[in-house]
């Protein structure tokens, strides 16, 4: 892409959020089985098939986008009440998930500005607080979400298998 410093601190004024479109769903798909990788995820892994499975999850749920220009940058999922995509919220809970950034651009603000948009979402909606469930290995979006003030909420972790405790976090809102 070539961007050099300057061009970096005012890349996310020129990102657009928006819904993600048809014809960009393997970009989503490529950019979140690259984020997911160190998970040790293989392509025949069922959440890896999920992962890729934008236009399925499009049928439940909303996968935005962080674009610049026609590029995409980063993706995350906001599943509505009474989504089959929503994994730890309560119906006055807004849930996001599947936050993800191209690594060609990561600590440059895409993920931040993916997460307000959610935050912005979530208050003009009327959700009381904002959660979500993540893995220990994902250190860098477990260090966006506290530096936002996100909590840990430990009582409400959930296994996925004997190998794998999803960790939960709250936003007070």
């Amino acid at each position: 892409m070539g961007w050099d410093l300057l061009e970096h601190a005012r890349m996310t004024e020129r990102v657009e959020i928006r819904l993600a479109r048809e014809g960009e769903y393997d970009r989503v798909a490529d950019i979140l089985a690259t984020a997911y990788a160190p998970s040790g995820l293989r392509p025949g892994d069922d959440y890896y098939q999920h992962l890729r499975d934008v236009a399925g999850r499009v049928a439940a749920a909303e996968v935005w986008v962080a674009v610049e220009g026609s590029e995409v940058l980063g993706t995350v999922t906001w599943p509505p009440v009474g989504s089959p995509e929503r994994e730890v919220a309560g119906d006055d809970e807004a849930e996001f998930r599947m936050l993800a950034v191209d690594p060609r651009v990561q600590g440059l603000g895409i993920g931040r500005a993916l997460v307000e948009a959610i935050v912005r979402r979530a208050r003009s909606e009327g959700f009381r607080r904002i959660v979500l469930s993540t893995t220990t290995w994902s250190t860098s979006a477990r260090r966006l979400y506290a530096d936002m003030g996100f909590v840990r909420v430990p009582e409400r972790d959930w296994p996925v298998n004997d190998d794998l405790v999803l960790q939960a976090y709250a936003l007070e809102l």
